[in-house]
């Protein structure tokens, strides 16, 4: 199965492309999509298309700095959770340590990391398995995205030491010295920021303690959930859990995730002896019993992360799960894991 990012990515794509005086549908034309593939932000393309999408536009409008200027103008919080754990962490090496733990759930070909050798830190990303040989729009967009994410948390002056490029250098690099504002090389094995070892220390002064812990627990609960293996209802079960954010799930607008009509997606979980609203309840099911072992989570939170209006009406679907409300269920849970914890201790 090909890997795949979030349609967020594209936001004002489009229009940027349009404002150049070049026909965005016929870029979209050249990779194989159309308007309806990009209509709902929560949706998924193929990550392989996506590359291809920024080269061509950069060709189609004459802008051989298109990902550097698409990236400059792309709003980070587009993202969605990922970016909101990021800026609420409590100093960027733990943001970092969340990219790297959860951007797959946004983009599958980028794998982010950071090494410390000496006085020195690198946060590091690669794009893999992807159909093109040099993606240079798609390398550059997304290190201006991570640019501008880390200034939203300390502030909009940040430069790196250095940037580092895994592809080659172009005849100008103007731009990008001037988005940057730190020496750029080029020809690295992965694209880098090096800084200073002690700012992976610094604080966010602007960190929403409450905030970050719920969608820190919203992002964990969907890569505890989600199954490991590639395949069909995968990426059902996935596009449900993206879905409760928005309310109640339904097939439709998982289907635009996947990029297929409704009726496809029907017509391909029937030959898998499956049913989309029995994915719903098991995919619901599973996130709630899950939320409910933490005693953090107040029943409101987990509605919230469930997609329901409101907590009565998760507490009405938990009844009909498992036949106890949800904090007779907890109260339960605590006392049938209490023995356990005795008997171990004696």
């Amino acid at each position: 199965m090909r890997t795949m990012i979030s349609v967020a990515a594209t936001t004002g794509l489009l229009e940027i492309i349009k404002n150049t005086g070049a026909d965005p549908d016929q870029v979209l034309c050249r990779v194989g999509l159309d308007r309806a593939a990009l209509s709902n932000m929560e949706g998924f393309i193929p990550c392989s298309v996506f590359a291809r999408m920024l080269e061509e536009a950069a060709r189609a409008t004459g802008d051989p700095f298109f990902g550097l200027h698409f990236g400059e103008r792309f709003n980070p919080k587009n993202i969605g959770p990922l970016t909101y754990v990021v800026l609420n962490s409590p100093t960027i090496a733990v943001a970092d340590e969340h990219v790297a733990r959860y951007f797959k759930l946004y983009n599958q070909a980028a794998k982010a990391f950071f090494t410390v050798e000496g006085q020195r830190a690198y946060l590091q990303s690669v794009l893999v398995d992807l159909d093109i040989a040099t993606p240079r729009q798609q390398n550059e967009y997304g290190m201006v995205i991570r640019l501008n994410t880390i200034r939203l948390m300390v502030g909009s002056q940040w430069a790196p030491l250095e940037v580092r490029f895994a592809h080659e250098a172009s005849e100008d690099v103007s731009e990008h010295l001037r988005i940057f504002g730190a020496p750029v090389l080029f020809g690295y094995s992965t694209n880098a920021f090096v800084i200073e070892r002690e700012f992976l220390e610094r604080q966010i002064p602007a960190a929403d303690r409450r905030l970050y812990r719920i969608m820190k627990r919203y992002l964990e609960q969907v890569l505890a959930e989600m199954p490991p293996e590639d395949g069909l209802l995968a990426s059902v079960r996935r596009g449900i859990a993206e879905s409760m954010r928005e309310g109640e799930p339904n097939l439709a607008r998982v289907a635009k995730k996947m990029a297929m009509s409704p009726r496809t997606l029907q017509r391909q979980l029937k030959e898998r002896g499956m049913e989309f609203k029995k994915l719903v309840e098991d995919t619901r099911r599973q996130f709630a019993l899950n939320y409910l072992k933490n005693r953090r989570n107040t029943l409101t939170e987990i509605a919230f992360l469930l997609g329901y209006s409101e907590a009565s009406a998760f507490t009405r679907a938990f009844r009909r799960w498992t036949g106890s409300p949800p904090l007779a269920y907890r109260g339960q849970a605590a006392s049938r894991a209490a023995p356990l914890v005795s008997a171990e201790a004696g």
